[in-house]
């Protein structure tokens, strides 16, 4: 069992990942209506900076909504997901599995894919966890392979109660985030910065 990222190592806790992602059971088919239209531009601008077709892992898939829509550009795309109920539902769009992304590597062959979402779906891990899952990434991506991630840069480290449940999120500053990319063997091509900080970037070994 996993510790509470505050806590010491004699003390085990529950794991809050496992804790904060299965907080999205309790309202799944809201949490999919609310989020249906959000990110179209990311997604057709990262769709567009592939060749098609290109093999795309959605990384903390959810629902399922990006999977749908890198398949209406073309593309071949496949899902993970640590939420059962996430899983079922994005299933619909693409193969989608059940996976820790702190697994993720052990899931597929090195240099499987093409191109690696990631939207908003490390925000729950923990710095160090973090940098291993972008080593991860970067493992199972082909020489020049794309990647796209963001992550929370505002706010505070911790849990927080929100509407739907309590969630622990780990906040980023921009660039201490953009290096921890190009850290994991990556060429940074553009760091857009907001609530969320946002990471393109592209496979430089």
């Amino acid at each position: 069992m996993a510790t509470h990222p505050t806590g010491s190592s004699e003390e085990p806790q529950v794991d809050p990942v496992a804790e904060s992602v299965a907080v999205y059971s309790d309202h799944a088919d809201d949490y999919e209506t609310t989020h249906a239209t959000k990110m179209s531009e990311r997604v057709e601008q990262f769709a567009s900076s592939l060749r098609r077709p290109s093999l795309i892992l959605d990384a903390g898939c959810g629902p399922g909504r990006d999977l749908a829509r890198f398949n209406a550009h073309g593309h071949i795309a496949r899902g993970v997901d640590l939420n059962p109920d996430f899983v079922a539902m994005a299933n619909r769009h693409a193969p989608t599995s059940q996976c820790d992304l702190r697994k993720v590597g052990s899931q597929f062959p090195a240099g499987t894919f093409d191109g690696v979402w990631a939207a908003a779906s490390l925000v729950h891990l923990s710095e160090s966890d973090t940098m291993e899952v972008l080593d991860q990434f970067a493992r199972l991506l082909r020489p020049g392979g794309r990647l796209y991630v963001c992550l929370k840069s505002t706010g505070q480290t911790g849990w927080l109660d929100e509407v739907d449940g309590r969630r622990w999120y780990t906040v980023w500053d921009a660039e201490t985030f953009a290096g921890t990319v190009a850290n994991a063997g990556f060429e940074v091509d553009q760091v857009d910065r907001g609530v969320f900080v946002e990471v393109w970037a592209t496979l430089s070994r």
